[in-house]
């Protein structure tokens, strides 16, 4: 396996709330786990860290890195910045496969009572409408960002009302892209991300 993917498997655990903020990755378990050698290991922990999900210590040990308020400014204003800037190119790039496969993820979010369920089908959700706009470099940066949010996901999920907000706007996102509607879907996609970052804000502040 190679590191990208070793670092994949790490940051899905991470998602999926296998590993909490504060808590040590072993080296050691780690290629035991994923059946190679320290090497790959060492080298998916770099590729974590450049991603924002760990940190690294002097002397090589890595934990997942605890969030903060100031993380989360940072990264949910990145994405307002950079989200909107592809709403016309999603939507010329929507196909109604696309739409269709949107909804399906839509829909299984709204039934599934699966914490980690939920937050595999938003990343993916996420992910495509990027992918919709045909532009990888700026696919690129958000999927970094989209990584890094993950934890704060949960947090806005796990929120009084939080999922059932975010599977309403999930509606509204797709109901823009179908419309062809660009300012719409710009909009929604930025009431989405600022919702969710007052919700995780209010979690920090209790």
């Amino acid at each position: 396996m190679t590191p990208d993917g070793i670092a994949d498997g790490i940051a899905s655990a991470i998602r999926d709330g296998v590993y909490d903020e504060g808590d040590q990755l072993v080296q050691e378990d780690l290629a035991k786990q994923f059946g190679v050698s320290r090497n790959p290991v060492r080298e998916a922990l770099r590729l974590l860290e450049a991603r924002g999900l760990i940190t690294i210590r002097d002397g090589g040990g890595a934990t997942v890195r605890r969030l903060s308020p100031d993380d989360l400014a940072e990264v949910y204003a990145l994405r307002v910045a950079v989200e909107p800037t592809i709403a016309r190119p999603v939507i010329e790039g929507a196909t109604s496969r696309a739409i269709a496969r949107l909804r399906a993820l839509a829909e299984r979010m709204a039934q599934t009572s699966d914490t980690a369920e939920w937050l595999r089908s938003n990343f993916e959700f996420h992910q495509l409408i990027y992918e919709l706009s045909d532009r990888p470099r700026t696919v690129s940066i958000l999927t970094s960002l989209l990584t890094a949010a993950q934890p704060y996901a949960r947090k806005n999920v796990e929120a009084l009302g939080g999922r059932a907000q975010a599977d309403a706007d999930h509606i509204r996102i797709i109901e823009t892209i179908v419309d062809g509607d660009p300012d719409a879907l710009g909009s929604a996609l930025v009431s989405h991300m600022t919702q969710a970052e007052h919700r995780v804000e209010s979690s920090y502040e209790r």
